[in-house]
């Protein structure tokens, strides 16, 4: 059974709750520090501890997920994703389809089709100026296609990367967006293909 509250504590928990209906996902210490004017992330991750305690979120050690998922969901709300392996986002590596594990979100993130949705681990730095940093997890919802802007897993020559996609009309850009200016655009003609696009991303590092 979950215990009361304190004023404070639930003040917390309600910025949590508001944060995940407006952005669709849950929020990273930091952004619940600003958000709720901490000078640190500290005070913050002393709350969730004792929110974790009083039963009212759950922190996803197994995953090593260190972004926070609210339980006051019934367990009939959430469905186990394949967490895979990692994706490049700048130097391309194979995306190897082993999995790791499952990380639990609610099934209004997958539509319903856990089946059509996998995560993967993001390395580099090459997309950290679309909100992708080095170790957070992508969900992606598994297709052949996509629309221009859109963030696409890419293989190429079975090399796997994470970019922004540009078709052109004689051939595909696949462009990074990063404050680091040595991640440059990829342009591809053939041997490449879609393999989905991000829908969400959980942040890992705070």
């Amino acid at each position: 059974m979950k215990t009361h509250l304190t004023p404070k504590q639930q003040k917390v928990f309600n910025a949590i709750k508001e944060f995940q209906r407006v952005n669709n996902r849950m929020p990273s210490y930091k952004e619940l520090s600003d958000e709720l004017g901490y000078p640190s992330v500290n005070s913050i991750q002393q709350y969730i501890r004792v929110l974790e305690k009083k039963k009212y979120l759950n922190i996803e050690k197994d995953c090593g997920i260190k972004s926070i998922s609210a339980l006051e969901k019934k367990e009939t709300d959430l469905v186990n994703v394949a967490l895979l392996g990692g994706v490049a986002c700048g130097t391309p590596l194979l995306a190897e389809e082993n999995i790791e594990g499952y990380v639990s979100i609610s099934k209004s993130l997958v539509k319903n089709k856990p089946e059509s949705y996998f995560f993967l681990r993001a390395q580099g730095t090459s997309m950290n100026d679309a909100g992708i940093d080095d170790n957070d997890l992508l969900l992606i919802e598994s297709q052949p296609r996509a629309n221009p802007g859109e963030k696409v897993l890419a293989l190429i020559n079975d090399e796997a990367t994470v970019k922004i996609f540009r078709p052109q009309a004689d051939c595909i850009v696949l462009l990074p967006k990063s404050k680091d200016e040595k991640h440059k655009p990829i342009i591809v003609s053939k041997d490449f293909r879609i393999q989905g696009v991000v829908r969400n991303i959980v942040k890992i590092n705070d």
